[in-house]
């Protein structure tokens, strides 16, 4: 039950097509800024978190609004500064406001580009946290200057005319905050976003295919001229303007290969926008393979093996080469069969999918990515007991999913128990369960697709509204493990079902008719953030991964707890359970973050 199979679920719904095109002209220096209010993922509400710490690509998991949001203000602030002296313009929103406008065609300078980029984002934050001070606090300035559209009663700030020593104190701010003292040529430590340091090469590469492929996978499905053009106009731009020199460097090799060149003039759907940026980044993966600064990486999807190619290698992006103008992989062409130059329909597909499951979540950015009871099932642990959060993701009619549950079913109770050792290990349990599989719409008005069929989808609904109506004591799970004594027949148990779990059959049918899409969405969501794609998969507070069930899943749930930190610190407030900011805090953040996800047995 790999998520892979998802792969012939989705390639029906995403394909459209669409036409445009972009200038080359003065503009191409400004024009990655220029596409921000046409290809950005997130909608009206992208920076709506943004202020707490995500860290980029550590996890490998789809990004949030956080993520690419910060992500993309590292694009737009690193490329502005690190700007020659002069430039054109710089434009990043849709703002009309005439003041804005007029600052915007005042840009010729480096610094002037600066200032306007960091208006920009100040009033961004003014909009979404208006008692936030602006950046940087030490200037003192007030969050309403920079509410735009101005009310008529205030007054925006203005760049033009800014007294010296003022302009000063904000370029140096911004200087600090975003520009390396010695490059970006030269490697800092990493995580530098987690401590508001200059962001490195390493940090700005990945906010930028953060952005980049979040964009990709997010476009309309028929997007407009306009969409289409700003999206294609990044490219030119970064051949122009890309801060990194290295990196900008090897760009210029490569960017007038004809064939990429007829490939990127040919984008006209969602598909060929993903396929391009996929080839794009494997070709700058390559080149850092071929040079040996990243000798264990592979092209990607690395460990995908393609039912007509096998492995892709590095032969087929190796830009610029002797051979690359016979050797490197076509995206226009669709041939019968894969070839190491060109792509079979199901390949594609393939492709395109693991290109989604990696950078997209399930129903969209802006969702709530949360996936809990609404009510704590055990108050809060003892004086001195250790805590175990166990989230559980399952498919409803998986049936190694069913065994799991039937496994594991006695043992999920308030104080979970394991020896180790000739010892009794005891812990409070916070146990969860999340479903896995497709929404091809929005969290607001989703489209689910069940792996199993519409009848799993119908039992999802039931089993999370037993988890919405019945969470204490883990009464829910009663109701769960009943209905998987036989997935074949899901949802035709649930009123044997609800009777033996003790619950109301009419109430868990009147909540999935009511609630059941919205709370199937936000699960399918959640667990598309969380990157799982095998079920069953086990995650041990938050960190410790375990794929399938093992023989000795109580040795290492016991291990886990005897052995984590974490464990020993209870995170549960005085009102029981998980305190909401605690949870909110660890949702917010990713609750796997940067620590690593070890795999406790082989997938089943």
């Amino acid at each position: 039950h790999h998520f892979g199979e998802m792969v012939t679920h989705r390639v029906g719904v995403i394909v459209r097509k669409r036409r445009g095109h972009v200038g080359l002209n003065s503009y191409l220096a400004v024009a990655l800024l220029c596409a921000v209010p046409y290809v950005m993922g997130c909608g009206d509400k992208i920076c709506n978190d943004y202020g707490v710490e995500p860290r980029f690509d550590d996890s490998d998991r789809p990004p949030n609004a956080v993520v690419l949001g910060r992500a993309t203000w590292t694009v737009l602030h690193t490329t502005a500064a690190y700007l020659p002296g002069s430039a054109q313009e710089m434009v990043y929103d849709i703002y009309t406001d005439p003041t804005v406008q007029k600052e915007l065609d005042a840009v010729q300078t480096k610094e002037e580009a600066m200032l306007w980029c960091w208006k920009l984002h100040n009033a961004v934050t003014a909009r979404l946290f208006p008692t936030r001070v602006p950046f940087p606090e030490s200037v003192g300035l007030k969050s309403s200057l920079f509410t735009i559209p101005t009310p008529e009663s205030q007054h925006q700030f203005q760049l033009t005319g800014i007294n010296s020593v003022l302009r000063k104190e904000i370029i140096d701010a911004l200087t600090t905050r975003w520009v390396a003292s010695d490059g970006l040529e030269v490697h800092q430590w990493s995580k530098r976003d987690l401590l508001n340091l200059p962001p490195d090469r390493t940090m700005y590469g990945r906010a930028f295919w953060t952005y980049m492929h979040t964009t990709s996978v997010y476009l309309p499905h028929t997007p407009n001229p306009e969409q289409l053009a700003a999206f294609k106009g990044i490219f030119d731009a970064i051949y122009e303007v890309f801060a990194c020199p290295v990196c900008k460097g090897h760009f210029h090799l490569f960017y007038h290969d004809p064939v990429l060149q007829a490939e990127h003039e040919a984008i006209r759907s969602k598909h060929d926008a993903i396929l391009f940026v996929w080839k794009l980044h494997n070709v700058v993966t390559t080149d850092g393979i071929l040079r040996g600064q990243w000798p264990d990486r592979r092209p990607f999807p690395p460990h995908k093996k393609l039912d007509g190619l096998g492995h892709l290698n590095t032969s087929e992006f190796a830009i610029p080469s002797a051979t690359s103008a016979q050797d490197q992989m076509r995206l226009q062409a669709t041939c019968a069969t894969s070839t190491p130059t060109c792509l079979d329909k199901q390949d594609r597909f393939e492709i395109i999918a693991d290109v989604q499951s990696r950078w997209q979540i399930e129903g969209g950015i802006d969702q709530p990515l949360r996936d809990d009871a609404p009510l704590a099932a055990c108050g809060p642990p003892a004086a001195g007991q250790k805590r175990l959060r166990m989230d559980m993701y399952i498919m409803g009619k998986c049936p190694w999913c069913a065994k799991a549950m039937d496994k594991i079913a006695d043992t999920i109770k308030c104080d979970y128990t394991c020896e180790r050792n000739g010892a009794t290990l005891s812990a409070r349990l916070d146990f969860q369960v999340h479903m896995v599989g497709l929404n091809n719409g929005t969290y607001a008005n989703p489209w689910l697709r069940a792996i199993h069929g519409p009848s799993e989808l119908v039992g999802e609904r039931l089993e999370l509204c037993a988890r919405q109506h019945y969470p204490r004591d883990y009464q829910y799970l009663r109701f769960l493990h009943c209905m998987d004594l036989n997935v074949s027949i899901v949802p035709i148990r649930a009123p044997e079902c609800a009777e033996s779990a003790g619950m109301d059959l009419d109430l868990l049918v009147a909540c999935a008719n009511m609630e059941g899409e919205r709370l199937v969405a936000g699960s399918y969501g959640f667990s598309s953030w969380m990157g799982i794609e095998i079920t069953p998969t086990f995650v041990l507070n938050h960190k410790k991964k375990v794929m399938g069930l093992p023989d000795n899943f109580t040795d290492i749930v016991c291990e886990h707890i005897a052995e984590d930190p974490d464990a020993a610190t209870s995170l549960a407030q005085a009102t029981g359970g998980v305190g909401r900011a605690e949870a909110d805090a660890l949702v917010m953040e990713g609750p796997l973050g940067a620590r690593a996800w070890l795999i406790g047995a082989a997938a089943i």
